[in-house]
């Protein structure tokens, strides 16, 4: 789900309006370079704008940053105590680091996660993007740490009464966290028709007919249109075709909508990566699925997407069956280089090393 916007006035801010609404707008559409580039220097600038060192702290988190996104959520709390966005990305943080931590820390993280939330909440208890997150942490943590699926299930429910299409959005991610497709689609129908011009739900949908083992290539392709219609200056639904076209073998379709994206967000080639991902998938046309996977290394990649190592897997399992062991297995160890506790990418090692 999209965080809500609140362009509240920042009584320590002196940085440009402008320049911040432009941020802001930017972190929304997932367009985080481009927002990166406004707001770095903006925060050395005005190292007490709290708006804009808590969208700082959301890009860096979306880099996968989180010693940088810290101190910046930290501080942005720290200047604005009763903005209800700044603790629920406080608590988000908090939430990564527990996910990444030892089990010796991963508690006191979480608990720090789930306080504030909590405060969030309190703090605004329309605000679905936290009562959301609250969700998702009752349904998963054990008992003695706050966990309740009934609870869980509760706010889901609040969210469904706050906006229905959020809801059942919401309502469709406890179906996931339960493996229940049937249940998945169901609640995704459902939030389309609840609100037909919500991208997030158009592209949840869209997503959910993508995958195996319950894709339906013809829905995915439908609601990725629509979905592109709605927002053409939005990455997700140009991917979602683009995997849809890979696997379907559409090929004048899927080099229209790798160029159409490349035309409209020239930045995000995520489409790409999608597209080879696909062509390996169903084992076809390596060699257009090489060209794919080397054209989404040819920038740094996205905020919040497969990231460089991800993209180093990709081409190395593409050579791979290409037959080209020795290429296949340097794209591997690089992708180790760039994230040395990778798991896919040591058991691919492994493999191609015996």
């Amino acid at each position: 789900m999209s965080l809500s916007l609140k362009l509240n006035a920042d009584a320590h801010s002196s940085a440009p309006v402008g320049k911040e609404a432009a941020a802001e707008s930017l972190v929304r559409a997932e367009h985080w370079k481009r927002a990166r580039n406004i707001l770095a220097p903006q925060v050395t600038a005005h190292p007490d704008d709290a708006r804009s060192c808590y969208l700082l702290a959301e890009v860096k988190e979306a880099f996968g940053d989180l010693d940088g996104a810290l101190p910046l959520a930290q501080h942005a709390v720290e200047l604005e105590g009763g903005n209800s966005d700044f603790h629920l990305e406080l608590g988000k943080i908090y939430g990564e680091l527990a996910s990444r931590a030892s089990l010796f820390s991963a508690g006191s993280l979480a608990t720090k996660f789930r306080k504030q939330l909590e405060t969030a909440i309190s703090l605004n208890p329309r605000n679905v993007d936290a009562l959301d997150a609250m969700m998702q942490f009752k349904y998963q943590a054990p008992g003695i740490m706050g966990g309740s699926k009934d609870e869980a299930r509760d706010l889901a429910g609040r969210i469904l009464a706050l906006n229905a299409s959020e809801g059942y959005l919401s309502y469709a991610e406890l179906a996931e966290l339960d493996k229940d497709s049937a249940q998945m689609e169901g609640d995704y129908l459902k939030a389309v028709l609840a609100n037909p011009k919500s991208y997030d739900a158009q592209v949840a949908l869209a997503k959910f007919y993508s995958q195996p083992p319950h894709a339906k290539y013809n829905e995915a392709t439908k609601h990725a249109q629509e979905a592109m219609k709605l927002n053409p200056d939005r990455i997700q639904g140009y991917w979602i075709l683009a995997r849809a076209f890979a696997v379907t073998q559409r090929w004048p379709d899927l080099d229209q909508v790798v160029a159409s994206a490349e035309k409209n967000i020239p930045d995000d080639l995520r489409p790409d990566y999608e597209a080879a991902q696909g062509l390996l998938e169903v084992g076809r046309d390596y060699q257009r699925a090489e060209g794919y996977a080397r054209k989404f290394l040819s920038q740094e990649p996205e905020g919040g997407e497969p990231d460089a190592a991800d993209g180093h897997r990709l081409l190395g399992l593409v050579l791979e069956r290409e037959g080209r062991k020795p290429e296949a297995l340097a794209e591997i160890q690089t992708a180790l280089r760039l994230r040395p506790n990778f798991k896919a990418a040591k058991e691919d090692l492994k493999r191609l090393e015996d």
